[in-house]
Parts: C-alpha cells; structure tokens; sequence
C-alpha cells in the first residue's frame, strides 16, 4: 500500500467513473475546429435538452434541476457550495482531434460519467444517436453511431459493448481499488504525465503558463474534492476538514517537486457561445511534463485525474491527460 492509500481511501471511497467511447460514421463532411471538445458538449447539451428536459426553454429552478437528469448533469448548481453555486458537472468529454472529416469517414470521441451521473448512461446513449442527426460542428455535419465501447486509462484496455443495437453492462470502471492498484506498481522518484487536451490552471488569479506541480496539485485536489463531494456514491462522506488536513499535506509534497523535463506550450484556442453571443478564451498547456520528487504519495491522485480532468473547462474537453510512467 502507498503512502498516499490511507488518505485515497478515506477521501475517494465511493467514487467512481465510467469511460465510453463513441464510433461514429460522418454521413456528410463533419468540420471540427479547435477547441472540438466545445463542439461536442455543445451538441450533447442540445440533444439532451431537446429529447429529455422538460423546462429546455425556461429559467433554471433549484427545484427543476434536482429532478431533471439534463440539468442535473449539466447546469447542477448549489449556493452554500466552498467554490462557487455553478459545482463540476459529472461528465467530462474526451475530444476527437480537430479537422475536417470526409463523408464516410469514421471519427471518435469519449465521453465520461462520473460516480453517480453513471446512471443516466442510457441519456447519453440516445443523446449521442440524437447529436448525430441534428449534426455537430461548423455547418453541423451529420453522423451516424456505430458502436459504443468503454474504456480504463489505468489499464489501457477497451472492450465493446455495443453490437447490433444491444448494449451490455460496463465491466472496466475506475475504482478506487484499482487506482490504488495501479499507483503502487508506479516509480517513486518521478511521474511523467502527457497534456492531451488544454490544461487551463489558474492560481492567485492568474494564468499560470508552465506545469507548475503544486498549482496542478492544489487544483486537482480541489475538484477531487468537489466531485467526491456531490457525486460519489457513498453514505458516510468524509468531512471537508479532512479534506483540508489532506490536502495540506499532500500539497506540502508537491511543493518539493521539481520539474524534471518539460515539453509543454501554451496553445490558444476560444469557445464560442451561441446563447450569449460571445467568445470565451478556453486555451492552455499542452505537452510532457516530467515531475521530480517524492511522487508516492501524490501518485494515485494524479491518476485520479486521468478520468477527472484538471483545471477550467473539463465538461468541454479541457484537462484531459495521461500518465505515461
């Protein structure tokens, strides 16, 4: 057991997540700019709103979005919350890489559900059916679903469970178990994690525009936290001293790191909102980043973050990563 099991165990347990991945075949040219995972969660909320929410077009209530499974994954807010009323949404999207796709041409792309949101899989299944035919991307180009598969970043695998319009029950969720599983086979010494889509930190108010590791700790802790939070499937949740008593310790760790290696940039990149006729700067950090240090005890948290995602923006496909040693 890794240093780091005692307070993973005690903080994580309940949490889960469950990693789909979705085939589709365009049906007409489908034109994915950058940032594409904007593209994607802009079409998924639209074919949820319009085959699931009751109330698509009137003010969000407290009451309304405690009982519609659209607004509960997607607009869920709560004012007594430590970081802000708007809380993480329990998804996070996996984006397809940005470009032009022919006709007949298969893309792919992920979408994942976090511990109790896994029940609305059935949604998303259809949702997804939906946002092909209404299209997605400029000029909404069209798709058609082939297949739905799940994924585990801890152990690189993937395994269909989509066939013939039959779909069978998940087997690779990560758990608690087997991140801890994982961490301990991890070095000690080191940890090198690729930024697969923007990582977008923030610290003191400011941009931070190097993989600085105790802003990437102190901001992974803190939407583990808030996830745990709201969405794990637990009764007995640990209290939100533990969690500062943690994370004080766990960024105190973080603090001794140093970076090893860094092949990272910063890339621009905005997202547009129809509803509010305005651009929203969304970009960040991309690359391979090498940590140094006494990484044992942080380690199962940062693999954590593989299924979470770090920083702003995750429900549009920012913060996604992996550790690749």
């Amino acid at each position: 057991m890794t240093d780091a099991s005692p307070s993973v165990l005690a903080l994580m347990r309940g949490m889960s997540v469950q990693h789909y991945r979705f085939t589709v075949r365009a049906v007409e040219a489908i034109v994915l700019e950058d940032p594409p995972g904007s593209a994607v969660r802009g079409a998924l909320f639209e074919a949820l709103s319009e085959r699931f929410c009751s109330e698509p077009h009137q003010p969000l209530t407290p009451d309304h979005a405690l009982h519609c499974p659209v607004c509960w994954l997607l607009a869920r807010e709560d004012v007594s919350a430590i970081r802000g009323q708007n809380l993480p949404r329990p998804l996070t999207v996996q984006p397809p890489f940005p470009r032009v796709y022919g006709r007949d041409e298969r893309l792919r792309f992920g979408i994942s559900l976090i511990g109790r949101a896994q029940d609305l899989f059935p949604y998303l299944a259809r949702a997804v059916q939906r946002m092909g035919e209404i299209g997605v991307g400029r000029g909404r180009g069209r798709f058609r679903l082939e297949m739905i598969s799940e994924v585990n970043p801890l152990l690189d695998v993937e395994r269909d469970l989509m066939t013939a319009n039959h779909v069978q029950k998940p087997t690779l969720q990560v758990t608690l178990p087997r991140v801890v599983e994982v961490a301990e086979s991890g070095q000690s010494k080191r940890i090198t994690v690729e930024f697969l889509s923007p990582i977008r930190l923030i610290a003191q108010g400011k941009l931070v525009k190097r993989p600085e590791p105790a802003v990437f700790v102190q901001r992974l802790l803190e939407r583990c936290q808030t996830l745990a939070e709201y969405y794990a499937e637990t009764d007995d949740a640990p209290t939100r001293d533990e969690w500062r008593q943690a994370a004080e310790q766990l960024q105190a760790t973080a603090a001794q790191w140093h970076i090893g290696y860094d092949d990272t940039e910063w890339h621009d990149t905005w997202s547009g909102s129809r509803r509010k006729q305005n651009m929203t700067p969304i970009g960040g950090l991309l690359g391979t980043v090498r940590w140094e240090g006494d990484v044992r005890p942080l380690r199962p948290w940062i693999l954590w973050g593989q299924s979470l995602h770090v920083g702003k923006d995750a429900v549009k496909g920012n913060g996604w990563y992996r550790v690749k040693a």
